[in-house]
């Protein structure tokens, strides 16, 4: 994705946190978009239709009015998807609504994280994990979980631009080093 695209994704998600903010209206803006998003996810032809060139301004709007007429999203979140595709700009919501929960995220001091393992962990696996990785990194934590069957055993955690890695692979991995250089294992 270009950097030009980032940015203006970047500066609609600041208009959308600003107005939530100042509106205390956060997390039903970021519920409202979530939700959003997933229409135009599952409607290939909505999307289209909110952003071909062919199709006018007037009718772009008279279709996205249609849909959030049917929609019970707040009236000021309504307003900015009015904006966006408006502006031709629908191609970018999916980014929008990412950045916006980047925003979010910053302003509630909480981080995003990639867990591998080997197979599904089990719910208290998960809480323990969860638990130690905040109290480790003094912030509340979001995981999601990854299938990596090529770990063999244990987990690689992904927070922050950071990898911590217990898996059996990379264990097996560093001692395969370790005697090529001929270290002790």
């Amino acid at each position: 994705m270009s950097s030009n695209v980032e940015l203006c994704a970047r500066r609609y998600a600041e208009a959308l946190f600003g107005l939530g903010q100042s509106a205390g209206k956060l997390q039903v803006f970021q519920s409202n978009a979530d939700d959003f998003a997933g229409i135009l996810e599952r409607s290939k032809d909505l999307k289209v239709s909110l952003s071909h060139p062919n199709i006018r301004r007037e009718q772009r709007l008279q279709i996205v009015n249609e849909l959030l007429a049917q929609c019970s999203y707040d009236e000021m979140f309504s307003n900015f998807v009015r904006l966006v595709v408006e502006r031709g700009r629908i191609g970018i919501f999916p980014r929008i609504v990412h950045e916006f929960m980047l925003l979010r995220d910053d302003a509630d001091g909480r981080l995003r994280g990639v867990v591998y393992s080997a197979t599904a962990l089990s719910s208290a696996q998960r809480q323990r994990l969860q638990e130690r990785v905040q109290s480790k990194l003094g912030h509340e934590v979001v995981l999601k979980e990854r299938i990596d069957a090529s770990l063999i055993g244990g987990i690689r955690l992904e927070v922050d631009g950071r990898v911590y890695d217990g898996s059996v692979r990379h264990y097996l991995e560093q001692m395969k080093s370790a005697l090529i250089n001929g270290a002790r294992v």
